[in-house]
């Protein structure tokens, strides 16, 4: 070892504690990992893309499907670039500045080899990667700033942890447990004792990183304040010289711009400071919460559509009032009759105004095939989350409650989120909020007292009733029983997609591009291709 990065833990206790955990690691795999063929072959590697190809070896002795591929890319790939650039930024070079690393990846690639056998392990392993992938992004910030001695000594320790569970999964593999507790693996006692004492470690890193930050902070509002009495003191003196000499103003005025320039600097920095505290702060906030991913949904209905569909409705009057006017706009329609890929192409119209904020957007698609999109507290997660994410107001106001449930220790209830993003409400001003709620009859109108969807529906009326003349609500959905009870009453606009002359006219035009572009039908005779489109047309009943 010709060099470990300075710590709080001596060289040689540092050499004590990395020999223990590959000894610990050769009880659990019955392997001495720093000897295995692995370890060599990684250690000769310069760069990220030379350990990936040996890893993406030991992938493609098992499962050479692309999609297979992909799946393993998502955690590989981002896994080992962090890992390098981190033992790049400690010293010179893998396997010879930082050894934790090298054996990290050597663990990863006989990991690997451990599963190419067994197929039912292989999902067991992309779910260890999900657990292990919030310590590999807390990485990423040592990339381009130094650890102090003490932060790299706890990270130090996370990397021996991380060793130790890739050699308890290595052992319980290689037993053929996964056949038997494939679902169960990660949560075995001890799997999970590993990982908890790998979560309290990297929470341990994230408290002193955040002390650091901290006292960093203060600092510099002590120097900021020590520049700022100082510049008093100049201009007292030069007011007095002034007073005496008149002849030395110029000189006097370049000290003065000199101090000034000196301020300002100092302030960027600690405007940067402020701006990583809140980043990070966002980065904890969605993980509490744990809000499900709408741009999943607005991704697939953006691409079903058509080009063309629904300029009646983003050209129209009905869509311009209300982005104009505090209001609840309900469109519905029968099943199939294009909602959710109307409200992609709203949602795309508003993202064009907060895209130079000149609006705030949040928007949500409960969907029937994800549980994780169908109630109350999903659709506030979201929300808050999107609405945070866009101003440093909202951010305050969702960190207020954050720090009310113990920063993030407790879960917060479904009222209290409701209230804070009421409270949101009232912090824009002038600029103006646009909700957007897709297929709200896919929430389940349950057996529950209050069922799910009534849940919903009472957030609805409830900020309806804030009467907010910026905040716009835009809901889609079926046209069911307790649906149009509630929204008949709440809405000043309404579009009824089945009497819409405009989407007929939609459905007019797509049927003929595809009967006149579609290389078969182009062979019909001209009347035939005409009759098609006239009784598909007036078939579709809005579909």
């Amino acid at each position: 070892m010709s060099h470990v990065p300075s710590t709080s833990t001596s060289s040689a206790n540092f050499e004590i504690i990395f020999m223990a955990a590959l000894e610990a690691y050769k009880k659990q795999t019955k392997r001495d990992i720093a000897s295995h063929p692995l370890a060599a072959q990684l250690q000769s590697c310069d760069s990220p893309s030379a350990i990936l190809t040996v890893l993406r070896t030991q992938v493609q002795t098992f499962d050479r499907s692309q999609t297979a591929d992909e799946r393993w890319t998502k955690w590989l790939d981002p896994t080992v670039n962090v890992l390098y650039a981190f033992s790049v930024a400690l010293g010179n070079g893998v396997g010879l500045i930082f050894p934790p690393s090298n054996a990290i990846f050597a663990g990863i690639g006989v990991l690997l080899q451990a599963v190419k056998d067994v197929r039912a392990s292989q999902n067991a392993v992309v779910d260890l990667f999900g657990r292990l992938e919030y310590f590999f992004k807390r990485l990423e910030k040592y990339i381009e700033v130094r650890p102090t001695a003490a932060m790299t000594d706890i990270i130090v320790k996370i990397m021996v942890e991380v060793l130790s569970i890739l050699g308890i999964m290595t052992k319980e593999i290689g037993q053929g447990r996964t056949k038997k507790y494939l679902k169960k693996l990660i949560g075995r006692k001890e799997v999970e004792d590993a990982l908890q004492r790998l979560d309290a470690l990297t929470q341990e890193e994230a408290r002193m990183a955040a002390a650091e930050t901290l006292a960093i902070s203060r600092g510099i509002d002590d120097k900021v304040k020590d520049v700022g009495e100082k510049v008093e003191g100049v201009n007292e003196k030069v007011r007095t010289i002034d007073n005496k000499v008149q002849n030395v103003d110029h000189k006097v005025g370049s000290v003065i711009q000199g101090v000034k320039d000196t301020g300002v600097a100092v302030q960027q920095v600690a405007n940067q400071v402020t701006d990583l505290n809140r980043n990070e702060l966002r980065k904890d906030l969605r993980k509490w919460v744990a809000p499900p991913d709408p741009s999943v949904n607005y991704n697939t209905a953006s691409g079903a559509h058509h080009e063309g569909t629904a300029a009646w409705c983003t050209k129209g009057t009905t869509l311009a009032e209300w982005k104009t006017s505090g209001s609840l706009l309900w469109i519905h329609g029968k099943p199939g009759s294009g909602k959710s890929i109307l409200s992609s192409v709203i949602v795309r119209d508003i993202k064009s105004m907060s895209s130079t904020g000149s609006a705030f957007l949040a928007y949500f698609y409960f969907d029937f095939k994800d549980t994780t999109k169908q109630d109350l507290r999903a659709l506030l997660s979201s929300l808050l989350v999107q609405l945070s994410d866009q101003s440093d107001i909202f951010c305050d106001a969702f960190s207020s409650l954050y720090s009310a449930y113990k920063r993030g220790s407790e879960q917060p209830t479904v009222d209290s989120l409701a209230q804070c993003l009421e409270d949101m409400l009232t912090m824009t001003g002038q600029v103006p909020v646009y909700l957007i709620m897709d297929a709200l009859d896919e929430s389940p109108n349950d057996s529950g007292i209050p069922s799910s969807r009534e849940n919903v529906l009472e957030l609805v009326k409830e900020l309806v009733d804030l009467h907010y003349p910026h905040v716009h609500l835009c809901i889609t959905s079926r046209p069911e029983f307790d649906i149009r009870t509630t929204l008949e009453s709440l809405a000043t606009q309404q579009v009824s997609l089945h009497d819409e002359r405009g989407q007929k006219q939609d459905i007019n035009d797509y049927v003929t591009f595809v009967v006149r572009s579609d290389r078969r039908m182009k062979r019909w005779r001209e009347d035939d291709r005409d009759v098609v489109i006239k009784n598909l047309t007036e078939k579709a009943d809005g579909m």
